[in-house]
């Protein structure tokens, strides 16, 4: 019996001294931080936490620092050639500009041994160094929220299990849900994203949103190769508690694209039904929508070929928004002077009819502006194919009967 005590004596020591090392050894966290009010930080931010409680050093390594006075730096961004950089700053700066923004930090302790904790710390350490920090940034899969992803799973010994949710996402689908107050800025992303955003994700893949990882961490395990498994997420708290971690705020601009886009048409209808009434095109309207039309292809085109950001490259709107408006304007205000129509207006009638009949079939989810916007180059060119196609304008028929005149 005395042995029996003697030996629960010993264990309940060794977990105390245990204990006692893990407070006195290196404590990591994971922090996620709330919605911004910048387009940059709708959808929060991840850093990584070192506190070595036997130094008394505090640290954070963000990876989500970046340079507006970079040379070059919007052109860069254009091109996808962003560079981020991990840099360290203390603790308490970093929740207090937190703070001072409004916007919550959760802390999630992780559950690591004093080997894990010690190569997250080196592994960081390393990161910071001038050689290391600079990495080029990709916002859905090299982002802040990836990089501590693959910290904690590099240095973690054993195997990380989530619990994942059943539901399916893609990557839109996952934007959609943070930039729902700011249709801007979530139809600015749709114009440009092609269908690879619109692939089923794995996982893992929807860990590049900090709300995503922070949920998947807090269900984790990890697994060694005993079989033994450990709650990764030793605690979970909350810098400002009173802060809503999902909130996000709303857009300062009053009226959405959709609406602005359907009053277009509208507008663009009530001017068909002028035209066909008073017998007479107003052509100098088309020089304003060509040039929007054609500018705005030249940007969806030139971030089609020439961009490195993600799924840019598999926009299916690249075959009705391109530059060839730009290229046809000459010869259409030519045919309009003249009082006639041109091959241009019946090949985009037919071409934007059958785009906005196959879009329920493409691979990618269309904007829900393309079909307002579509609808309205669409009536410009019927308007067209109406005035001088199967009708004559008082202008034309006059011109017809001077020259049947001449003849005679």
């Amino acid at each position: 019996m005395k042995r029996i005590l003697s030996l629960i004596a010993v264990v309940c020591a060794c977990v105390s001294l245990y204990a006692n090392g893990k407070d006195r050894g290196i404590e990591v966290s994971v922090l996620t931080c709330a919605p911004g009010q910048e387009v940059y930080s709708l959808y929060g931010h991840t850093a990584i936490r070192v506190k070595d409680n036997a130094t008394g050093e505090d640290r954070v390594f963000n990876y989500g620092v970046f340079d507006f006075n970079t040379e070059y730096f919007i052109w860069k961004f254009v091109l996808g050639k962003t560079d981020y950089i991990c840099a360290s700053m203390p603790w308490a700066y970093f929740l207090r500009e937190y703070e001072r923004s409004g916007r919550s930090v959760v802390v999630q302790l992780l559950d690591l041994t004093e080997s894990e904790a010690c190569k997250v710390k080196e592994y960081l350490f390393k990161n910071v160094e001038p050689e290391n920090r600079v990495y080029r940034y990709n916002y859905l899969t090299n982002n802040c929220t990836t990089k501590v992803l693959d910290c904690v799973e590099a240095c973690v010994e054993g195997t990380i299990v989530y619990s994942w949710s059943p539901e399916m996402h893609t990557y839109r689908s996952i934007l959609h849900r943070y930039t729902s107050s700011h249709p801007w800025a979530q139809d600015g992303n749709d114009l440009l994203l092609g269908a690879d955003v619109d692939t089923i994700l794995s996982h893992r893949a929807t860990c590049f949103i900090p709300d995503l990882y922070m949920k998947a961490l807090s269900d984790a395990v990890v697994r060694n190769d005993f079989q033994d498994t450990r709650k990764l997420v030793l605690s979970t708290s909350v810098f400002p508690a009173s802060a809503n971690i999902l909130s996000s705020p709303e857009d300062s601009i009053p009226c959405s694209p959709e609406i602005l886009c359907w009053g277009i048409f509208i507008i663009g209808v009530i001017i068909m039904a002028l035209e066909y009434g008073l017998k007479k095109m107003f052509w100098p309207l088309d020089i304003l929508i060509m040039l929007a039309h054609g500018l705005a292809g030249c940007l969806i085109v030139f971030m089609f070929f020439f961009s490195e950001h993600p799924a840019v490259g598999s926009n299916w709107l690249i075959g009705v928004f391109n530059p060839l408006p730009l290229v046809a304007l000459p010869f259409v205000v030519k045919a309009a002077w003249n009082d006639r129509v041109t091959f241009w207006h019946h090949l985009m009638a037919v071409w934007i009819a059958l785009f906005l009949l196959f879009i329920p079939w493409m691979p990618q989810r269309m904007p829900v502006l393309a079909v307002p916007v579509l609808a309205t180059l669409l009536a410009r060119q019927v308007s067209y194919i109406l005035h001088y196609g199967l009708r004559i304008s008082p202008k034309a028929a006059k011109k017809r009967k001077n020259i049947s005149k001449k003849k005679k």
